[in-house]
């Protein structure tokens, strides 16, 4: 988690435009992995200039920025960005890609500061991929500010984790709920099929 001096500009709370976040956290807002900004950082466009990701702001108090100082990210471009580019995320497809996504692919959710750990369940938020959260923008400010943290976890782990308010949780599990649902007819309906394949093979059923 960054700190909350990384988030520069006058009205950092409200998470303005001249806001400035670390890469980590601009690849979260973005929806794309930290490794996914780093190949938009380092891509060239034809002509030689600057990658084709948002523009990176460099610190430069105390002197001119060197190679290891942190990549930091203007709110502004990054919402620009998000914007510009609306086609489904790599968390997005994680998300959609049925129930082996649902148990094996690792996804971002914003939980608790200091959670009420029960049985070393987390209490969650809400998923800080999730684009249409109407929240999205204010947990972000929190995030920004340390009030609340995030974390990585596969679908089913945050579905059987603790979460802050009982909507949120059961608006999330039931997509889980419709996969487990989906997958238990498809089986029944596969053992229906091979007890009628089984009965038409049977010697009984020539006479």
């Amino acid at each position: 988690m960054a700190h909350p001096d990384e988030f520069k500009g006058p009205e950092a709370d409200a998470l303005p435009d001249t806001a400035t976040l670390p890469a980590e956290l601009a690849a979260l807002y973005l929806c794309i992995s930290p490794a996914q900004l780093a190949d938009l950082r380092k891509s060239k466009r034809p002509e030689g200039r600057a990658g084709n990701g948002p523009s990176i702001i460099k610190p430069v108090e105390g002197g001119p920025a060197g190679p290891k100082d942190p990549v930091l990210y203007k709110l502004g471009t990054l919402r620009e960005f998000a914007k510009a580019h609306a086609a489904p995320s790599a968390f997005d497809g994680a998300l959609n890609s049925g129930m082996l996504g649902w148990v094996s692919a690792k996804l971002p959710f914003l939980a608790e500061r200091e959670p009420r750990v029960k049985r070393g369940k987390r209490v969650l938020i809400g998923g800080a991929w999730d684009r249409a959260d109407p929240l999205r923008e204010k947990r972000f400010k929190e995030l920004a500010k340390g009030r609340i943290r995030f974390t990585s976890l596969t679908c089913a782990e945050a579905a059987a984790s603790l979460w802050a308010d009982v909507a949120s949780h059961s608006a999330f599990a039931e997509r889980g709920l419709a996969l487990l649902r989906s997958e238990t007819q498809a089986i029944e309906a596969a053992l229906a099929e091979t007890a009628q394949l089984a009965a038409a093979s049977s010697p009984d059923a020539a006479d």
